[in-house]
């Protein structure tokens, strides 16, 4: 019967041992500083009537004995709960304000003897607002010299990724090197300088797994030096006697400080005018033909020149010029075609004016006159609201009978009511002459009781 006990205690005690225990492992966690991270542990079958204990582990170093936090640090806490009505009990340890520090291997224990598996707690970082900062090596560079671009940011976890755009494309990884200084990441973008990259405008992007979007610095304006690109601009012809103009066009950074014209063979000082980019030759003649003419830019950088053959032509184009000069012969021709042109015009533009006062006579005869005849002379008609004339008699007369007011009068009418005496009759009449008549009048004839007034 002993033996019975004792093995029954011994399954029992077996069966409690193997049901406590942990119901899976502690998962990894991953949190951007400054957050707050969790980390859980889930127990099955925890007594806590037999004084079965749990805690925290950062490595060898203890942090909680059950809901207890034993270490002092105020970000951290625990949490010891059972899971709904079963056995199992979730333990979980939050950190507050998570720091770089934080980051390790977790794992709970159970009364000192039974450990779980690690969790790692990963602390990601963020790059700072200053970041990334562009810099470069020189204030300005020449042409053919080496040009070092850097693009700097922080160590962190994880660790950003740094490239160079030029003109919207970016620079190969070939092109660059990293390297770490000082907690710091710069990244280089190493090339020889050249002047088509003058004022070009550089970009560098950081970019972390933490954030999905891109911060970037950029270097703008990129300084370039070079020296002069010169060409002389002249007219396709230049023709003897005839001043002309040659002008040295540059570009160049920094800007050119000094132009020359030089000359071979020498010419005089009273063939030309040099003036910096411009130079004017006077009157330049046949002997001058084949002349070398060169320009020289000069900048801080360097000198660069361009040389012409001036090739001049004996046909002169100005017909007003008198000069003699060594194609004297060629001139007399061409100022005699001129004469002969100017003569020709002459005879031509007589011939143009006659025209027009023939034709000005011929207006006015056929077409002036008449039409002063028509609107001036003539007898004017009177028509009616329908176009249609109307006859006017050259003689009309137009009788006014009414009762006269002077003296005379007339006892075989009735006396007037207002005065009682008697009245007499008024007669009048007027005549019309055609008003095409040199002399136009009128006569008035009155009839007073018989008696005929003009």
């Amino acid at each position: 019967m002993e033996i019975l006990k004792f093995a029954s205690v011994i399954l029992i005690a077996a069966y409690i041992v193997q049901s406590l225990e942990f119901a899976e492992k502690p998962k990894d966690v991953g949190e951007i500083e400054g957050k707050v991270a969790t980390l859980k542990c889930y127990i099955n079958n925890l007594n806590d009537d037999k004084n079965e204990f749990v805690s925290w582990w950062k490595g060898n170093v203890k942090i909680s004995n059950q809901a207890e936090v034993i270490v002092k640090d105020s970000r951290l806490s625990v949490n010891l709960d059972k899971v709904l009505d079963t056995l199992v009990y979730s333990y979980v340890l939050l950190i507050v304000n998570v720091q770089q520090s934080d980051a390790g291997e977790y794992h709970c224990e159970i009364n000192s003897n039974l450990k779980s598996q690690p969790a790692h707690l990963a602390v990601y970082q963020i790059p700072s607002g200053e970041y990334p900062k562009c810099i470069q090596s020189k204030e300005s560079y020449v042409a053919g010299t080496e040009i070092k671009l850097s693009c700097i940011s922080e160590m962190l976890d994880p660790p950003v990724q740094l490239s160079w755009n030029y003109k919207t494309i970016e620079v190969s990884l070939s092109k660059t090197s990293t390297e770490i200084k000082e907690s710091l990441v710069y990244n280089h973008f190493v090339f020889e300088a050249n002047k088509l990259d003058n004022d070009g405008t550089f970009t560098c992007y950081q970019t972390t797994d933490v954030l999905p979007e891109k911060s970037n610095c950029t270097i703008e304006n990129l300084n370039i030096q070079y020296r002069p690109e010169v060409k002389i601009q002249h007219a396709s012809t230049i023709f003897a006697g005839s001043d002309s103009i040659l002008f040295c066009q540059s570009f160049a950074n920094p800007p050119v400080t000094q132009f020359m014209w030089t000359f071979s063979p020498v010419l005089n000082a009273n063939e030309y005018i040099a003036d910096g980019q411009v130079l004017t030759l006077i009157k330049p003649s046949i002997t001058t033909n084949g002349t070398i003419i060169t320009c020289s830019a000069e900048n801080n950088v360097g000198i660069s020149r361009d040389t012409i053959t001036l090739i001049i032509s004996n046909v002169r184009q100005n017909e007003d010029s008198t000069e003699e000069s060594n194609d004297v012969i060629q001139l007399h021709k061409v100022n005699t075609h001129n004469n002969n042109e100017e003569n020709k015009d002459s005879v031509s533009l007589y011939v143009v004016i006659i025209i027009i006062i023939l034709v000005v006579i011929i207006v006015v005869v056929v077409v002036i006159i008449p039409v002063y005849y028509q609107c001036f002379c003539k007898t004017r008609t009177a028509t009616d609201s329908s176009g249609r004339e109307i006859y006017q008699p050259t003689v009309y007369y137009d009788t006014r009978d009414r009762l006269s007011n002077s003296g005379l009068y007339d006892r075989s009418l009735p006396r007037l009511p207002s005065t009682g005496h008697y009245g007499h009759w008024r007669h009048s009449f007027a005549s019309q002459v055609p008003e095409d008549l040199d002399v136009q009048g009128y006569t008035y004839i009155e009839d007073r009781n018989n008696q005929n007034t003009l």
